[in-house]
């Protein structure tokens, strides 16, 4: 018995990491990874040996989230791919950084792939601020100064950058920034490199992101391809996620409206209605309706809707789409009032007629066939109370192709 007890830990201990594979349709395929190649990802689950069409994949997760690393990330840095790194270290020597990933993998890139680079961590207000002078219109590198409280910008050049101090052209004097004093740099590009081709995005235990245009497992590691043809390696208990709904799913809350009304009820005494509560009502995206996460049933989504009642949405579908795909309830922050009827058209044609109420015992998933159509519209209706709690949420609404 003691002799063999030590072989069925060992037997435990070399079994090979699970994972769940989810399709576009939302079905799902659990077990080892045994292939994977640009047509087919092979899976041994419990039932037997299965292969997926690799273009109907929109997620490989592991059953166990992978191991954090022991020293925490301290530098962020974006490339022009999409790719967003999570670092020990960054330095930059004659036009060419150096990006510490860990202690013992550091990748040489020119900053000519470099979009920015994040040396603080950041508080929700200045991450904001962050993104807001990222999004500026500049012709020339920036330094940002500062910290989580408040930051700053200036233009010039990014030369060399230590392990203690930054070499900034501003004005066209040379100074010497302390590192401790940066929060950030961005790199201007007169072109940007195109990511339209992003099949895959590996996220490791680390926290990096990377855009990869192939991917090859073998020999429990999984071999990725970057869009400027670098290679990079993980091992299967380093991923904890692999994301292939890129070009496959697009969130309806990313689209441009078409037509968007909200019709109020005569509550006015002079029969206008105030701008200010019109706004009030608008449709909100990726958030609820007061300005907090969406959230049905416990559950937080990320991405969605909410709507009023007496709202009516149009949408013209930027391709070709095959489902329309989202959970369907009344927010957590009015629960349990709440009644609507939610209408759903393709074209005119009547795809979904259902109730919504805060009362009902689970959230509504929804699944349409939208096939060939070009204009999609929502209807939300009041069904009592004068719209008294009427705060639908439309969790994780997305077409797929």
């Amino acid at each position: 018995m003691h002799a063999i007890l030590p072989l069925m830990v060992l037997s435990v201990l070399a079994s090979p990491p699970q994972f769940d594979v989810q399709l576009l349709d939302g079905t799902r395929v659990s077990g080892s990874l045994v292939a994977w190649d640009a047509a087919h990802l092979v899976i041994e689950a419990p039932t037997g040996r299965t292969a997926q069409d690799t273009g109907k994949l929109a997620s490989v997760t592991p059953h166990s989230p992978p191991a954090s690393p022991a020293v925490k990330p301290v530098v962020w840095v974006d490339l022009v791919d999409g790719s967003q790194l999570a670092a020990k270290e960054y330095t930059v020597e004659k036009g060419r950084a150096k990006i510490a990933l860990s202690a013992t993998e550091v990748m040489e890139v020119p900053t000519a792939e470099i979009d920015a680079v994040r040396l603080q961590s950041v508080s929700e207000a200045m991450a904001l601020e962050w993104s807001r002078i990222r999004g500026k219109k500049l012709r020339g590198d920036v330094l940002v100064t500062g910290n989580s409280n408040a930051i700053d910008y200036h233009q010039g050049a990014i030369e060399d950058v230590t392990d203690t101090k930054a070499r900034f052209i501003l004005d066209g004097q040379a100074l010497g920034v302390k590192r401790e004093k940066i929060f950030g740099m961005i790199y201007f590009h007169a072109t940007t490199a195109s990511t339209s081709e992003c099949p895959y995005t590996v996220i490791d235990s680390a926290g990096s992101h990377w855009v990869a245009t192939s991917l090859k497992l073998g020999d429990d590691k999984i071999d990725f391809t970057s869009p400027g043809g670098r290679t990079i390696r993980r091992g299967l208990d380093q991923i904890a996620k692999i994301d292939l709904s890129c070009g496959k799913i697009v969130y309806v809350s990313d689209l441009k409206l078409d037509s968007e009304t909200f019709t109020p009820y005569p509550f006015t005494i002079t029969g206008k209605e105030l701008a200010s509560r019109l706004e009030f009502s608008r449709v909100r995206r990726d958030q609820n309706l007061e300005s907090k996460s969406l959230r049905i049933r416990g559950q937080v989504y990320r991405k969605g809707l909410a709507l009023r009642s007496r709202s009516e949405l149009a949408w013209i579908l930027p391709g070709k789409f095959s489902r329309l795909e989202a959970v369907a309830g009344i927010d957590d922050d009015v629960r349990p009032l709440g009644n609507v009827r939610l209408q759903i058209l393709g074209d005119g044609k009547s795809l979904l007629d259902a109730s919504v109420a805060g009362n009902d015992e689970a959230a509504k998933p929804i699944s349409l066939d939208v096939s060939g159509v070009r204009r999609l519209v929502l209807i939300v209706e009041s069904q009592g109370n004068f719209g008294t709690g009427d705060h639908l949420d439309l969790g994780n609404l997305r077409l797929i192709k």
